[in-house]
């Protein structure tokens, strides 16, 4: 008879298949057992073998099921198994490995396949020596070839439902390092439960590469965790430029692919890079460090992170790191995401000027000084349209907590910073407003601004024209705005300098300046601001 699903089937567990898990012995010996095949229906196998926990879910969807020890594979990791992958991986196919070290001598490359699995929860792979290296390419050691594990599909010649699940690649030998798995499908790639330990340092392309070929296909990669990050190339014997990406979205990836609680360290490249914007990548959760590049590089149409951990507290001397970059693409979405960068990295946040329209909401960045600070988010002039809501930077060096760059024309798009919150102790000695505004037609909304440092802190410098403050309250130790724009307008605000000068000065070069029903401690210093009106608005004392 078939397995069947147990009663107490956790539907809403997030970690995959987790229909009834047997003890399902993958015996040579046993009168269901043929070599090392296992046909369905089944109802047990007795042998002396090593048992493997496959969930039932997978013992449905394969016709075919191989325990690779039981066909010859060495569990100990001396002998490689390349003979027994190639012999045995096929169409409708589970590949099962006991737990046990495993060592490869080439990649396993197989094209065109259709409903693939791997599964090895237990299981460690390790390659052969490495000892030189031309253009991603093995020359010299034990193993030969493409610098890779696992080539599963190609973009001529993608696969179809493929399953990837439950091994550690062991690179914590010095010179060690290879890309653990490239899968190209058209639909129904699945991968979970990876683990990379140790530090890729063989100058080889890093450890993972996906894409899903047609529109409508999806994929998930679950739990892919790489926290070692890897070396710079100049520090390996290999050549690539700079050094490897952690996990590589290849550039026509065309379908929807999302990243679930992955982990990535520093990476000299990018640690998660979507590198086109063909398809919608999702990244949910999360933690991701120190790339130089970016630690998440987002592109795509609908494209998002949500729930996830940024973090840069390594400095790489004369190399720009950033947080988060959105590059290119339309809708993409920045939600319940943490920031935190200590030391002068570029900035948290950075939206490039292909991003067409961008929201980021309920995130919180902290910018911690040492030696420098990084600016919070920063956009750079031909961006599109952004939307910052409901988001708290806390500042604690000298820069900017928001940075609009832009034409300064009346064709800028709107940026809208709505229900903001600004805090921190940065003192204003190198850049000395939290909020520089050098674009046209930004909108500001209730935004809280508390920057009590020292050295001339401000909260909003506006040097661009057709600015709008709507409500909010904003406190500095020097006066809390200055303003060079045409055209501003401050409605229902409450401004207060905290080392008693005036809430806002006006240069003559911003015309048409206009404040109403707002309230502004010690008043305000006109420069020579023509056209200026002041309405219905209080000018109580500091």
């Amino acid at each position: 008879m078939r397995f069947t699903q147990s009663d107490d089937t956790d539907a809403n567990d997030s970690r995959g298949p987790k229909l009834t898990r047997r003890s399902y012995l993958l015996g040579a010996v046993g009168t269901l057992a043929v070599g090392s095949y296992l046909s369905h229906p089944v109802n047990s196998v007795e042998a002396n073998a090593m048992s493997v926990d496959v969930p039932q879910a997978y013992l449905d969807r394969f016709s075919n099921v191989v325990n690779v020890v039981d066909a010859g594979a060495d569990p100990k990791g001396i002998e490689p198994i390349d003979d027994v992958l190639s012999r045995h991986v096929a169409d409708d196919t589970l590949l099962v490995f006991p737990e046990g070290r495993y060592l490869m001598h080439r990649q396993l490359r197989k094209t065109g396949f259709e409903n693939l699995g791997f599964y090895g929860p237990n299981a460690t792979l390790t390659h052969g020596r490495i000892d030189a290296i031309d253009s991603n390419v093995v020359t010299e050691g034990e193993f030969t070839g493409a610098a890779r594990f696992f080539r599963l599909g190609v973009i001529y010649a993608p696969g179809k439902d493929l399953l990837f699940e439950g091994f550690t690649f062991d690179f914590t030998a010095p010179q060690t390092g290879i890309r653990a798995v490239e899968a190209y499908v058209t639909d129904g790639l699945e991968v979970r439960d990876i683990t990379i330990a140790g530090e890729h340092d063989t100058g080889t392309l890093g450890p993972a590469l996906f894409s899903v070929t047609t529109a409508n296909g999806t994929g998930t990669v679950e739990r892919f965790s790489a926290p070692d990050g890897a070396a710079f190339t100049e520090d390996t014997i290999g050549d690539i430029n700079l050094g490897p990406t952690g996990i590589l979205i290849d550039p026509n990836s065309a379908g929807t692919l999302r990243f679930v609680d992955c982990e990535l360290g520093r990476f000299p490249d990018n640690g998660l890079y979507v590198s086109g914007s063909k398809g919608v990548v999702h990244v949910e959760g999360g933690t991701y460090k120190n790339s130089t590049v970016s630690s998440i590089r987002l592109k795509g149409y609908g494209s998002s992170i949500r729930g996830a951990t940024v973090v840069i507290d390594e400095l790489v001397p004369g190399i720009s790191q950033r947080g988060i970059r959105l590059d290119d693409g339309a809708d993409l979405r920045i939600e319940d995401t943490t920031i935190e960068v200590t030391g002068s990295a570029e900035n948290a946040i950075r939206v490039l000027d292909d991003a067409q329209t961008s929201v980021i909401e309920n995130c919180s960045i902290v910018l911690n000084d040492d030696e420098g600070c990084a600016r919070g988010i920063q956009v750079t002039p031909g961006a599109g349209r952004l939307e910052v809501l409901d988001t708290t930077i806390d500042i604690h060096g000298s820069n900017f907590a928001i940075y609009l760059q832009g034409e300064n024309a009346p064709e800028d798009p709107m940026v809208l910073v709505k229900n903001v919150t600004i805090t921190g102790s940065a003192p204003g000695d190198g850049q000395r407003e939290a909020i520089r505004v050098e674009r046209a037609n930004a909108r500001f909304e209730n935004l809280t601004v508390h920057q009590p440092g020292e050295s001339y802190r401000r909260c909003a410098e506006i040097l661009a024209d057709d600015a709008l403050f709507v409500g909010g309250t904003y406190e500095a130790t020097h006066h809390p705005f200055i303003n060079k724009g045409n055209r501003t307008r401050f409605d229902g605000i409450t401004a207060r300098s905290l080392g008693g000068r005036q809430a806002m000065k006006l240069y003559s070069q911003g015309t048409d300046v206009v404040v109403m029903d707002s309230v502004l401690y010690g008043g305000y210093i006109d420069g020579g601001a023509e056209g200026f009106v002041v309405d219905n608005t209080e000018l109580p004392p500091v």
